[in-house]
């Protein structure tokens, strides 16, 4: 019984590291939108010639924001799923989830990266 305790400890654990993601992808959506709409005033203040406007900051920014709260959603998704099968005995570790993970923070930052570039060059 013992080890059923510290499987849903961990089970906890995990969940509360997957909320902490989530909310480090929101507050990184609301980031990149605020500094669109500051791209955005700067544009529009008159006195530049050659700054877009950051309407692609914005737009990233909005979908690192719905990244986040899909991941809110799959985390308890998650926990509930893994706390069902440790109660039954039959748990097994889920490779795709961190597949899925990483590949949305790696191809995030790239999309960063090159937006970030892009502006810098001024394409």
């Amino acid at each position: 019984m013992p080890t059923k305790i510290t499987d849903h400890l961990a089970n906890e654990r995990t969940f509360l590291a997957w909320i902490r993601t989530a909310l480090g992808l929101t507050g990184f959506g609301f980031v990149l939108g605020r500094m669109g709409l500051f791209l955005n005033q700067i544009a529009t203040s008159g006195d530049t010639k050659r700054v877009r406007t950051g309407h692609e900051f914005i737009i990233v920014g909005i979908v690192f924001l719905l990244v986040g709260a899909i991941f809110s959603g799959w985390s308890g998704w998650k926990y509930e799923r893994n706390r069902t099968a440790i109660e039954s005995d039959r748990f097994s570790p889920s490779k795709r989830s961190i597949v899925v993970l990483t590949g949305v923070v790696v191809i995030g930052s790239l999309v960063i990266v090159g937006l970030s570039i892009w502006r810098m060059v001024g394409g």
